[in-house]
């Protein structure tokens, strides 16, 4: 499957649209090779309501400084009103040229990151623009072309459908799927912390896992306080792992979190000097910091479409497909597509084919534990 043909796919399959951001950006760099993605949802005013911002540092970096040149003309982001009103695209290729390295904008936004030529576009639904994509390339490529843009416009309307709000019976939830078959590790970050919750480090990039987890919107477009606590399930973590070294609770210092964007997996340990036994740490906890480690995984859907285009899968059989690996009866699935039950029953008789399966139990091992096995297998790997 091609990748237009598979990011059309995607856009179809009804997953939450903060996770439809993270699917399509792998498919995007395909379609149209750049640096890193920015998405956004946005509200009617123009403010940014959910991001995927597909390089962590980004999130610091626009927090801090990017509202502060939305009233500078000579920077990319001060078209960021008339854009949103027109659902216009490639807006900021004109201001790339004289004069713009030598920006205070490119400096302060753009360079650190990596980041120069900016091919941008807003996504419209209904009219007016309800999202909004970016791309970039760094200093050393080249920039970006009208081809680029238009093949970026084409892929508009089905990034619109994607990201597009709907009721949730219409959706295929996180919870549709166990929680467990979440895909790949997208984005990590560390917190150090002591016992008492206070915050000693945080690694690059991890603002965004941290908003995700506070359920706060990542608006980089005017001033956002700085958030003066850690979110709830990270605290909680915290006071689990104490628990268990006090006596008072048997709970393991591991979570999951299911949210819009994905699976959130964190996981607290002790850090502790080497050789030292965990008896000895247990007696005076309070003198040792604890690490928290927060994984953003792959949404389940996403990652059993991604398996099935691997595997040779059409766009058609992809749907179905994965209807099946949730243990969905044909007509119920035949209903919930719009297609003939034959439809179906042809569809999966050539999925079993191209994936070497029988039946759809099979099905469902091959796309939700073969990710579990390649993960042990490199667990082990570096343990040796």
């Amino acid at each position: 499957m091609g990748a237009v043909e598979h990011l059309k796919t995607l856009c179809c399959l009804g997953l939450p649209p903060e996770s439809a951001m993270v699917a399509v950006v792998p498919v995007l760099h395909e379609i149209i090779p750049h640096g890193w993605s920015r998405l956004a949802l946005l509200a009617p005013d123009a403010a940014i309501t959910s991001t995927y911002l597909e390089n962590p540092a980004m999130g610091p970096v626009f927090r801090k400084r990017l509202w502060q040149f939305m009233d500078d003309p000579s920077a990319l982001v001060s078209l960021w009103i008339p854009s949103f009103r027109a659902v216009a695209i490639g807006w900021s290729l004109h201001k790339q040229g004289h004069g713009y390295l030598q920006s205070g904008y490119y400096r302060e936004i753009e360079a650190p990151l990596d980041s120069c030529w900016i091919l941008s576009a807003m996504i419209g639904d209904g009219g007016r623009s309800s999202s909004f994509v970016s791309l970039s390339r760094p200093r050393s490529a080249r920039p970006f072309t009208v081809d680029d843009l238009q093949r970026l416009d084409r892929l508009r309307p089905w990034l619109a459908y994607a990201f597009r709000r709907r009721p949730t019976d219409n959706q295929i939830l996180e919870d549709e799927a166990p929680i467990s078959t979440a895909g790949p590790t997208l984005l990590n970050g560390q917190l150090i912390l002591t016992a008492e919750a206070e915050l000693v480090y945080q690694s690059g990039g991890i603002d965004f896992l941290l908003l995700i987890l506070a359920g706060e919107p990542g608006n980089y477009t005017r001033y956002v306080p700085v958030r003066d606590s850690l979110p709830a399930p990270v605290l909680k973590l915290v006071r689990q792992i104490t628990g268990a070294a006090s006596g008072t609770s048997n709970t393991p210092p591991r979570v999951q979190v299911s949210t819009a964007f994905g699976v959130l997996t964190l996981e607290a340990k002790w850090l502790v000097p080497a050789g030292t036994l965990p008896a000895d740490a247990a007696r005076d906890p309070k003198s040792c910091l604890i690490s928290v480690m927060i994984e953003l995984r792959e949404h389940p859907i996403a990652h059993a479409a991604r398996v099935l285009r691997e595997s040779g899968a059409t766009p058609a059989q992809t749907k179905v497909g994965i209807h099946l690996a949730l243990g969905k009866p044909k007509p119920i699935i035949a209903d919930e597509l719009g297609i003939q039950l034959s439809s179906v029953a042809d569809h999966s008789k050539k999925l079993y084919q191209t994936l070497d399966v029988h039946n759809s139990t099979e099905l469902g091992m091959k796309i939700w534990l073969d990710q579990e096995q390649d993960e042990a297998r490199q667990s082990l790997r570096r343990a040796g």
